[in-house]
């Protein structure tokens, strides 16, 4: 019966795959207040526990009507913060954006003839050589017609039916999502300070409706995926919100134009593993590109001095061990959680990888180990020689997380 309910199964979700999407697409509109709370909530969850378990431990071991507020103070004080320094960052990000945009404006009379000059130039030499002026009204309207399929008027009219809705869902889509990160900020404050009881009410029905292997390898499944993603998250936006404060300070010194809103945008694009530096660096140097080619020049470098101290010094001494994944599985997970998510999915498939990686290991080794192997057995390890005369590499230190995690736990001990 259970093969046969699957197979049924099975065969009408391909029947009705393009049905099941929609649904699947529907049930996932309607409830993305609440998966945004949920992710509001995770990541505020460790501001929220450096107040509640240590910053104010001991809150209310004289006086006990402090241990009331303990709990509001926490939220009060982890929401203050972080959204203090998000508003901060939107109200630092939109006056210098206004004066780039500003000296955009100001500079286009500048570019245009530039641009027309080149493009004089481009017309005469393809004038030169075939004898075709571009500038003829129906040379361009030939020449549109080759490229889009149409003419002049048809490919405007094109444009205008094709842009106009477009604009709209996107602002359509502002205000949805506007609307879906209020509700979901509402949605984490009661996730937050009820987090324990529900917690416990989901062991509790977990534990009573399932077998006994199913729930046990569950909660092992959880634990490999808040340790992956919660560990690197956190590493992430120390590792961005020092390599944003170093850009800011080397640019200020080389006076760059811009130090703020570069930095701000490095550090922020620097969340994402791998290409993060590069799509960063990409509309600044732009920026620094329409002010002096010489300066675009200079910041290109000062990036790549920059990022060469992060990737093989700051970074590993944050995060350490945190991925356990080689530099290929890493560019693999950030674009295709990048090709199914956007940039969220760019700066969750590490992690998330990274935990499907570890279970799968672990299964693979608890598999082997039934048969009665060992990895060497079915595929020997390649050791690298070293010289007699060379030192062999040093075991990795552990990461300043792990650390801080240690002497936390050292505290609570204690």
């Amino acid at each position: 019966m259970i093969v046969i309910l699957y197979t049924t199964l099975l065969i009408f979700f391909f029947i009705h795959i393009n049905d099941v999407f929609s649904v699947l697409k529907t049930i996932f509109t309607v409830l993305a207040p609440v998966m945004y709370g949920l992710v509001i909530a995770y990541l505020l969850n460790y501001p929220y526990k450096a107040f509640h378990d240590h910053a104010f431990k001991n809150m209310g071991t004289k006086h006990p009507w402090l241990k009331k507020i303990k709990k509001p103070l926490s939220l009060f004080l982890s929401y203050t913060i972080v959204f203090g320094i998000v508003a901060f960052l939107v109200g630092t990000l939109i006056p210098e954006l206004s004066s780039s945009v500003s000296t955009l404006i100001d500079n286009i009379p500048a570019y245009e003839k530039a641009l027309r000059s080149a493009s004089d130039n481009a017309v005469d030499f393809i004038k030169n050589l075939t004898g075709y002026n571009l500038y003829d009204y129906d040379n361009y309207n030939n020449l549109i017609s080759i490229v889009t399929g149409s003419d002049t008027t048809e490919f405007i009219k094109n444009i205008v039916t094709n842009v106009l809705p477009s604009a709209f869902n996107t602002v359509l889509g502002i205000g949805t999502g506007l609307y879906n990160w209020i509700i979901g900020i509402i949605i984490s404050i009661y996730l937050l300070s009820s987090k324990e009881r529900l917690i416990r009410q989901f062991k509790i029905v977990v534990v009573a409706y399932t077998p006994r292997k199913f729930y046990r390898r569950l909660f092992k499944i959880g634990e490999v995926f808040n340790k992956k993603c919660g560990r690197f998250i956190v590493g992430k936006i120390i590792d961005s919100m020092i390599i944003g404060l170093m850009c800011f300070i080397g640019l200020s010194i080389f006076r760059f134009h811009y130090p703020l809103l570069i930095s701000v945008i490095i550090g922020v694009f620097n969340l994402i593993p791998f290409f993060g530096p590069i799509i960063g660096a990409i509309p600044t140097t732009f920026l620094l590109l329409i002010i002096n080619p010489m300066e675009a020049l200079g910041f290109v470098v000062f990036i790549i001095v920059l990022q060469q101290f992060d990737g093989n010094i700051l970074g590993p001494k944050i995060l350490g061990e945190t991925v356990g994944i080689s530099g290929f599985w890493i560019m693999v997970s950030v674009i295709v959680g990048g090709g199914l998510f956007g940039l969220p999915g760019m700066l969750l498939g590490v992690p998330i990888f990274a935990a499907i990686y570890t279970l799968v290991e672990e299964g693979a080794q608890r598999r082997l180990k039934k048969k009665q192997l060992s990895a060497n057995d079915v595929a020997p390890e390649v050791v690298e020689d070293y010289p007699e005369d060379t030192q062999k590499p040093k075991s990795k230190e552990p990461s300043l997380l792990d650390k801080a995690s240690e002497l936390f736990n050292n505290k609570k001990g204690k």
